[in-house]
């Protein structure tokens, strides 16, 4: 295929021609000499696309990333076999003590809440309700992973390809790097600043700590139901009504996420991650809310991009990380630990940039639900990336 350009001077028959360019026009429509490409083609191309989203001309030739681009992405993308083995070793202790934590339920309680935003009570599960529950968490968590990994084959399936760069940063795995390295070093970030005015988090009382059954049950219920009660509810059932509302036949899609962002979702998004945050007051203090309010925008993301299954192993990750702490011990988690910190530096950088490109196109976006509903493990659709 031809790689479409615009047209120089001198083909361009009239004044015209370079406006109906810039409009997407396949042909000047005073005098009928071709437009060539239009102000979109070359973001097109730099995505990966082989086609115009606007005008839909072929990009068969598709102009180079710039190298920072690159660089940064291959950068925060080392962060990935650390966080694979940081959630390899929690998925492997949640297994182990599976069965230990199912025999400890008889005799203890649960107690379910939705975020409104403080925590509402809403029933307590116990004995075999609660190990049935169990049992779905489990699964949850799992097919969550299995869903993530599948989603991101073609980090494998294509590493030869073309654009490789582009294609992995389509990925969930790729924003879960991230999205999770660079959480870690806001946290550290933020917290230092807190501590020096006197705001300092502490734990509270009663919290499970290490391999203790109980610790097991708390955390696994907070990387899902968490994800249920501050993603699924007041995004994914108001996404759900919207859907509803503009004639989508796959309406009820949209309780999982993965619809890709609007206006409407960037909203929910931040609706969103103010009641995760402001959930953890109660229990934690002001100085837990700020830090929960950036992870909640990460994870309300990645679960209106790609789905509930993203956020929930985010969510997994980070609550069970004082299991692996104590499973590996300080050495072996410490340094896996730092090195996504320090990855997750150049993942704050990389996050900024993303910001920098995407906030002005916010105002293109479709204002309630994206026109294309096919999102793939190539994911890009309506994002600020």
């Amino acid at each position: 295929m031809r790689r479409s350009r615009r047209p120089s001077r001198k083909e361009m028959s009239c004044p015209r021609c370079g406006e109906a360019a810039r409009e997407g026009w396949a042909f000047c429509p005073d005098c009928g000499a071709p437009a060539g490409e239009c102000d979109l083609c070359r973001e097109y191309a730099k995505k990966g696309y082989g086609y115009c989203g606007k005008c839909g001309r072929p990009l068969a030739q598709r102009p180079e990333r710039r190298g920072d681009s690159h660089a940064l992405s291959k950068a925060v993308f080392v962060a990935a076999p650390a966080i694979i083995a940081l959630l390899i070793i929690e998925g492997l202790s949640l297994y182990w003590w599976a069965g230990d934590v199912f025999s400890w339920i008889p005799g203890h309680e649960l107690k379910m809440y939705l975020l409104l935003p403080q925590m509402v009570s809403i029933g307590t599960l116990g004995n075999g309700a609660l190990q049935a529950y169990w049992i779905f968490l489990i699964a949850a968590i799992t097919a969550s992973g299995v869903v993530l990994a599948y989603q991101s084959r073609t980090i494998v399936t294509e590493r030869n390809g073309p654009d490789l760069v582009g294609k992995v940063e389509r990925t969930p795995l790729f924003w879960l790097s991230l999205m999770f390295s660079a959480y870690l070093a806001l946290v550290i970030i933020v917290a230092a600043i807190q501590g020096a005015i006197g705001y300092v988090i502490t734990a509270p009382d009663g919290l499970p700590l290490g391999t203790e059954p109980e610790a097991f049950l708390s955390y696994a219920n907070a990387a899902v139901w968490e994800e249920i009660a501050s993603r699924l509810v007041p995004i994914g059932i108001p996404m759900v009504v919207v859907a509803g509302l503009s004639g989508r036949k796959d309406f009820l899609r949209y309780l999982l996420g993965g619809f890709g962002v609007t206006k409407v979702g960037i909203v929910l998004i931040i609706l969103s991650a103010t009641i995760f945050g402001l959930a953890h007051l109660d229990s934690w203090g002001w100085a837990k809310v700020i830090p929960m309010i950036i992870g909640g925008l990460m994870m309300s993301y990645l679960y209106v991009r790609f789905g509930i299954h993203v956020s929930i192993i985010f969510h997994f990750i980070t609550d069970f990380s004082g299991i692996a702490l104590a499973v590996v011990g300080e050495q072996i988690f410490s340094f896996i630990f730092i090195l996504i910190v320090v990855i997750g530096f150049i993942s704050v950088a990389a996050l900024a940039k993303y910001l920098k490109d995407g906030i002005p196109k916010i105002g293109d976006m479709p204002t309630w639900v994206a026109e294309d509903e096919d999102q793939t493990d190539d994911s890009s659709r309506s994002n600020l990336g």
